[in-house]
């Protein structure tokens, strides 16, 4: 007679879904089947029951170089609000009956989103499940076709053993080919990792940072310019040389361009909070001097000429998106306030150009208002769909527009807050695809305020005295261990979108007709599409199909 063999329970994909620390475990199966491009990262979720303390795993291959992580739950303690039935309450404070159409679970609850790199594949149980994240990438040798992998993990009641089978297509690929851009704190760098600004610690630990940001293709960093460079007031002098050092890693470490900005503040209200609804821009670096008065107009004009000369010293004045100022479009009381912004931002544009003639404006915009002013038009993916029809005619025009998402748009609107489904992540690039949109800009990389631990707690407060906190996950991607950034389960779906982004623009050029065809099975809008990972996961494998 032969040994009766082991029955092992848990979990195991690599689909777009999130998994979660009380999820219904069932037999876990004797195959996977993964399809990939020869240069893209295959990534494999395993929740795997076992009485032991740990498991360990077992590859079988000389084609893929491993990656390991232990998978580290992650408390969600709001649910997402709708942006209209709670009022437009960001976050539900008062915790529903039951859980939203739009939420993947009502919570609180924990969910697998944090990744803690292994240098081992040994992992830890924690309540008899033991949550890991496998990553295999092709090596630069290794050929398309079928690849099987045998997988064991080993635990207390014997052997777990699974065959991947990776079907790599001859299709590669293309880098930085798609714009990307997440706005990051250098002060919770700063802070979290214990590491003072201007020393070598702190500068290694930047580059930690950027090559984070380089995994997901982001090819665009953001330096918020803060009067730190103002060295004196009467008469105005600038010195921007603090920012060389960081800058200078971010280049070296593969970024293409970077974002500066700005040059108009909203100003401030005599309690200190910004001045929102203001019609009277003043100057970033004198927000008591409006901009346009002759005082306000000559300190605009010392700071730009300050900033050109430093950028041609490094020989960077080409490299340079500018943002004039955040959302000049929204939250104003009327058309007479907005075209009074207008104005300001027309006379601040002429300034940069003038001494910056390389430069591109980028602004994150609520509508086609300030045409002649905007170069990169940022709306988001609810405004775009408000003003399809002009920010379309913008893109036939051969106009820039790109999308960002950020504490909206809320309810079924895709977005990447951690009480949604994984997949809305990646979906948001084939949107991107499906519109035209040829770039993404989010503020959330690493802002986490000083009162904000993400291990503990993932809404990030609102100081805008604008609304509730923040949704789960919208101020971050990745988590700041002491040594230092932990990926996220939402950073590697955006990284698989950022992909996919640039394989939709091959069959784009290859066959329009397709291109539609293919996406229009996932996506029809930013409010309506599928979120079934499996026919995602369909549709990408005929993406290949058709691009090889």
């Amino acid at each position: 007679m032969t040994a009766e063999k082991n029955v092992f329970k848990g979990i195991i994909t690599a689909k777009d879904e999130f998994l979660y620390p009380d999820d219904a475990l069932s037999t876990l199966p004797e195959n996977l089947y993964i399809p990939g491009a020869l240069n893209g990262i295959i990534g494999i979720q395993l929740l795997l029951e076992t009485e032991g303390d740990h498991v360990t795993i077992q590859l079988d291959t000389d084609e893929f170089t491993p990656e390991w992580y232990q998978m580290k739950e992650i408390p969600v303690e709001y649910n997402t609000g709708d942006g209209v039935s709670q009022g437009g309450s960001m976050v539900l404070e008062d915790r529903p009956k039951e859980k939203p159409g739009y939420a993947s679970r009502l919570a609180p609850f924990l969910v697998y989103d944090c990744l803690q790199k292994k240098e081992k594949p040994h992992f830890q149980v924690k309540n008899n499940r033991c949550a890991m994240y496998i990553c295999l990438k092709a090596n630069q040798n290794t050929k398309n076709g079928l690849h099987t992998i045998p997988l064991k993990a080993t635990t207390k009641e014997g052997c777990y053993e699974c065959q991947l089978s990776i079907r790599l297509y001859n299709v590669t690929i293309p880098e930085d080919t798609f714009p990307i851009t997440n706005w990051f704190s250098l002060d919770a760098i700063s802070r979290f990792h214990n590491v003072k600004p201007e020393t070598e610690e702190f500068l290694e630990m930047v580059r930690k940072y950027a090559r984070a940001m380089r995994r997901i293709h982001q090819n665009i960093f953001f330096m918020e310019l803060d009067e730190t460079c103002v060295t004196s007031r009467n008469p105005y002098t600038f010195d921007f040389e603090y920012l060389t050092p960081v800058i200078s890693c971010f280049f070296q470490e593969g970024m293409k361009q970077m974002e500066l900005g700005t040059l108009l503040s909203r100003g401030l209200l005599p309690d200190g909070m910004p001045n929102m609804y203001t019609d009277s821009f003043t100057c970033a670096m004198a927000k008591d001097v409006p901009i346009d008065t002759l005082e306000g107009y000559a300190i605009t004009v010392t700071y730009v000429k300050s900033l050109a000369a430093y950028l041609k010293k490094h020989g960077w004045e080409d490299k340079v998106l500018f943002h004039i100022h955040d959302e000049p479009d929204i939250h104003y009381k009327d058309q007479e306030t907005l075209n009074a912004r207008k104005r300001q931002y027309y006379l601040a544009a002429s300034v940069l150009r003038k001494y910056l003639p390389h430069v591109k404006v980028i602004e994150a915009v609520d509508s086609a208002e300030f045409r002649g002013g905007v170069d990169i038009w940022v709306p988001g993916t609810a405004g775009y769909e408000k003003q399809k029809e002009a920010f379309d005619t913008l893109i036939s025009l051969g106009e820039t527009v790109w999308n960002y998402v950020c504490c909206g748009p809320e309810g079924y609107w895709l977005n990447r807050f951690l009480d949604f489904d994984l997949i809305k992540n990646r979906l948001l690039f084939w949107g991107f695809a499906k519109n035209r949109i040829s770039g993404f800009l989010h503020w959330g990389f690493n802002q986490f305020p000083e009162d904000m631990n993400p291990y503990k707690g993932t809404s990030c407060p609102n100081h805008t005295g604008i609304g509730t906190n923040f949704p789960c996950g919208d101020s971050f991607l990745v988590y700041p261990d002491v040594n230092g950034p932990e990926l996220g389960m939402r950073m590697e779906a955006q990284r698989r979108g950022a992909e996919d982004a640039a394989l939709w623009m091959l069959l784009r050029q290859k066959n329009e007709t397709l291109h539609d065809e293919l996406l229009s099975k996932m996506f029809t809008n930013n409010y309506t599409y599928s979120s079934d990972p499996a026919e995602l996961e369909h549709v990408y494998e005929e993406l290949l199909k058709n691009l090889e």
